[in-house]
């Protein structure tokens, strides 16, 4: 009843252009936010992983009405209200970002807990057997850049992503939007002890990478080149905040530090990458050796 009461409500509004509502992110009974976006609304639809108010269709649909015919089957499946809208509503609903046509009103994901990174993933009995590979994310605070790393970790076959919980970046549907919706399917951890983590996992026998652009900033921790790495026990990559990289607090518990060597002389000003681009290149140089050792 609080659904529908609220739907009305959201129909008034766009009848009689309330001056009170809000632009870009609406809230329904129990707090809730908008996915936008073909991939994230489509896997949000499918993963069970939040509970979910109403799609939102441009009405018409356009060249995408048998994948809206699709996303309106998968909603009714689940017993989700279907409201077919003009682009004026949905520039609202998601506040003027790149909608596809699709927006999704849902309840917010949250990070897991810690604890529960231990546990092996169902259906992967052998994951305790066989080489880990864990991606570590200190201070990433821009959703754009966080979305694009978790799309990386999942397409290369990372096992776990663990986010420090202060000055990070939430799982906001910008995030999901920014991951093709890798968000919607792959777990996210948090914790507020980044370092007391780090520190257990070496202790276990795990070996801690960092990473650096410029390796003569780096002190009391050896650098080589990503090229050289060799995995031969499991690994955690720790990546630091796109301004500072990581803190040297962090540094220090790392075993050894990872380089991309660039392919020409650089000028000032543009002599790093794009975290999440470089983030790519590290987790493929060490996730090919993965495949090629047929783990």
């Amino acid at each position: 009843a609080a659904r529908e009461l609220w739907l009305s409500q959201r129909e008034e509004e766009e009848e009689e252009g309330a001056p009170g509502a809000r632009k870009g992110r609406r809230r329904g009974p129990g707090g809730s936010e908008v996915l936008f976006g073909v991939a994230p609304c489509a896997l949000a639809l499918t993963q069970r992983r939040r509970d979910l108010l109403g799609l939102f269709l441009l009405r018409g649909g356009g060249s995408r009405r048998a994948l809206m015919g699709e996303l309106v089957l998968r909603a009714t499946a689940r017993g989700v209200p279907v409201r077919h809208v003009p682009r004026r509503e949905l520039e609202r609903l998601c506040g003027d970002r790149l909608h596809q046509g699709v927006c999704l009103e849902a309840t917010p994901l949250r990070c897991k807990s810690l604890r529960d990174a231990e546990t092996p993933p169902v259906g992967d009995g052998e994951a305790r057997d066989r080489q880990l590979l864990w991606l570590v994310l200190e201070h990433i605070q821009d959703p754009m850049n966080l979305g694009a790393l978790l799309r990386s970790a999942y397409f290369l076959g990372v096992d776990r992503v663990v986010t420090s919980r202060r000055n990070s970046c939430p799982l906001t549907p910008t995030v999901s939007k920014a991951s093709a919706g890798a968000m919607e399917v792959f777990d996210v951890y948090d914790t507020d002890d980044l370092q007391s983590f780090l520190k257990a996992k070496s202790a276990e026998g795990w070996e801690v990478v960092g990473t650096v652009s410029k390796p003569e900033d780096v002190e009391d921790v050896p650098v080589i080149n990503c090229l050289e790495f060799r995995w031969d026990k499991p690994v955690i990559i720790v990546i630091g905040s796109e301004g500072e990289g990581l803190s040297l607090e962090t540094q220090l518990l790392c075993h050894r530090m990872l380089a991309i060597p660039p392919g020409r002389a650089l000028h000032p000003g543009i002599e790093s990458l794009n975290v999440s681009v470089a983030t790519g290149i590290l987790l493929h140089s060490i996730c090919s050796q993965k495949r090629r050792h047929g783990d």
